[in-house]
């Protein structure tokens, strides 16, 4: 029983620190490589949960080999303070955080990188989804309203009361979700214009198609056909400028998109083709590429909110100019 104590003690210290890790993460300015040291701390978590699981096993085997009442005494208060224990941190899910702590963990167990800024704004998200829905359901209640229609909040986050709002998965999505996961390519853009044609985030929004991730490459392609006036008779460096302006934007409009928080884990880093709409010798239209921009996802998340320079974005992608 004493090795089980030590086990959970253990335990429960590696998990703590993780935990401050986390919170820490965005405060502190931890670089992309402390997920190494992270990861230590995660995986000497997993082998002290094992042992803790081994040890249980093992004094309840002893106990049964080898009874003895002073024994199941000290078992029966043991077990007694993890009841307790566990009914407390049932009742205070915020403690251990398990749900907004899961990213973390799988970032650390398989030494990934993690995106701090990213996970915040889905957890401000998802307070946000609560409180509205708390208060929906305490007006439907004042109203003889059934309030628990409203408040059926999913585990990741999603309002299922009311689909418009919060984007709630259709049958064809969970399909793509799982030929995502068997790491077969899907394209979303049905699912991205059915999102974003009402209230687009951005007015290039319209000239995007082909969006699509390819999980084996990690990457989300998209094209974005401009239309003439932005880019004939002459492609100047000045509207070039506001072109590369503007797709900064859609990077980071389109990262935040709720609907897309189910497919992010399967890339990290977003390219897009750029076309051109010109007449050719013939007088026929044609699109012909003329730049392709691929960009690190949490580069894009952590360059939010800062004023766009060609300069820096250069240095936070890759450009190349094709036409």
């Amino acid at each position: 029983m004493e090795e089980f104590i030590t086990a959970i003690i253990v335990t429960g210290l590696f998990y703590a620190v993780l935990r401050f890790f986390k919170l820490s993460w965005l405060k502190q300015g931890f670089p992309p490589t402390f997920i190494y040291i992270a990861g230590v701390f995660a995986w000497c978590t997993a082998l002290a949960l094992v042992a803790t699981v081994f040890s249980l096993v093992s004094a309840v085997f002893d106990s049964i080999n080898s009874p003895d009442s002073s024994d199941l005494i000290v078992y029966g208060i043991v077990l007694l303070v993890l009841g307790v224990a566990i009914k407390l941190l049932n009742d205070r899910k915020d403690i251990l955080d398990i749900a907004n702590m899961k990213p973390f963990l799988r970032a650390a167990i398989l030494f990934r990188s993690y995106d701090a800024k990213r996970q915040e704004l889905f957890e401000r998200h998802e307070k946000m989804l609560l409180a509205e829905a708390k208060k929906s359901a305490a007006e439907r209640a004042a109203t003889g309203g059934p309030a628990e229609d409203v408040i059926d909040i999913s585990e990741d986050g999603s309002h299922k009361g009311d689909d418009a709002v919060t984007g709630e998965q259709s049958p064809h999505s969970a399909t793509e979700l799982d030929l995502l996961k068997r790491g077969e390519g899907v394209d979303l853009t049905d699912l991205f214009k059915s999102n974003t044609s009402k209230l687009p985030a951005h007015p290039f929004y319209p000239f995007i198609s082909q969006l699509r991730i390819d999980p084996s490459d990690k990457v989300m392609n998209f094209r974005i056909v401009f239309p003439s006036s932005s880019t004939e008779p002459e492609l100047t460096p000045q509207k070039l400028e506001r072109l590369k302006q503007g797709l900064y934007q859609v990077f980071q409009a389109l990262l935040v998109e709720q609907w897309l928080k189910p497919y992010l884990s399967f890339f990290f880093s977003l390219n897009a083709s750029c076309l051109r709409v010109h007449k050719d010798e013939f007088d026929m239209t044609r699109e012909t590429v003329f730049m392709s921009v691929r960009i690190n996802a949490t580069q894009v998340l952590q360059s939010r909110g800062k004023q766009f320079t060609s300069a820096e974005f250069s240095r936070i992608a890759t450009i190349t100019m094709t036409d």
